[in-house]
């Protein structure tokens, strides 16, 4: 691709499902946000976004290729960023981080909320794929930063812990135990849910559960924390999460929250990133932000 500019337009059409809203978006007029998706479309050989109603929805190959070009457009303006030097209130930067649910439920809002004054601008994708695919993101500037418990990440990669975290157990507010003492005969008794922790260090949790004897009591194993709540308020499984969580969820479900009896160590959470953007002044900032917002929450007691 010649022209840098139709990455641009298809980040606005993406974005906005719609040429008019994209032409707004741009600053261009509707017929030169056109021509640039008929360019598109003929370099790819595919429709990329089809009308269906009154969006333009991508296509199946659209949707399989949309993060390289995504992608490649955050590189190019990463590079001009570094040029112009990094101004948090102007900067309108998207930053790629890796992390799963649970950080996005505890990180994001505070994160936004940090962002909104200091800088409005800003944007940020998140996910979540292997540590070896992670360790290459971060490596090659697709990725900005890893958060959460990540100890299998090494070689070439900075750490810096923002606060130590430990587990605890949840269950509905009416459970049998909810009002009793949980030692490790209750423990062994009960059921569990389980939300598959690969590509974390929160792995090791179910190798201790196996040693303790307890993990053949799992019941349900869930690839994400959304759904693992609104099970738990309906049944009498036990699920152990980190702390942070369960200090958010108690706010929305009516869920009790006890010490687990476990000898789980605590554990940290911590930003990743990789030495060839150590001194990136945006990298720079973003680990600023994310120290603040941590600080910030921990003296408040938000999750």
């Amino acid at each position: 691709m010649k022209d840098l500019n139709l990455l641009r337009v298809f980040d606005a059409i993406w974005a906005t499902r719609s040429v008019s809203k994209a032409a707004e978006r741009l600053a261009l007029t509707q017929p030169a946000v056109s021509s640039a998706l008929a360019r598109l479309r003929k370099a790819y050989a595919d429709p990329l976004f089809t009308r269906v109603g009154a969006q333009m929805v991508p296509t199946p190959f659209c949707s399989d290729q949309a993060h390289y070009l995504l992608d490649a457009l955050a590189l190019v303006d990463r590079s001009l960023a570094d040029v112009k030097g990094f101004e948090p209130a102007r900067s309108r930067r998207n930053f790629m981080l890796r992390m799963q649910d649970i950080g996005e439920a505890c990180f994001m809002p505070v994160l936004l909320a940090h962002c909104k004054t200091e800088a409005p601008n800003i944007g940020f994708r998140t996910t979540f794929p292997t540590l070896e695919l992670t360790r290459q993101g971060l490596a090659d500037g697709r990725i900005d930063l890893a958060v959460g418990y990540l100890p299998g990440l090494e070689a070439g990669i900075h750490r810096r812990e923002l606060f130590t975290e430990r587990y605890v157990c949840v269950m509905r507010n009416g459970h049998p135990l909810a009002r009793k003492g949980l030692g490790m005969e209750e423990l062994a008794a009960a059921e569990f849910l389980m939300v598959e922790y690969a590509g974390t260090g929160h792995s090791a949790l179910e190798r201790q559960l196996r040693e303790a004897g307890v993990a053949r009591k799992v019941r349900l194993r869930l690839p994400q924390h959304l759904g693992a709540p609104h099970v738990v308020v309906t049944t009498d499984l036990l699920w152990i999460v980190p702390a942070m969580l369960a200090r958010l969820l108690v706010k929305n479900f009516p869920l009790a929250v006890k010490p687990c009896p476990l000898p789980l160590q605590p554990f940290p959470i911590a930003l990743y990133w990789h030495d060839r953007f150590h001194r990136d002044p945006g990298n720079q900032w973003l680990r600023q932000a994310f120290a603040a917002v941590c600080k910030a929450g921990k003296n408040s007691k938000m999750p």
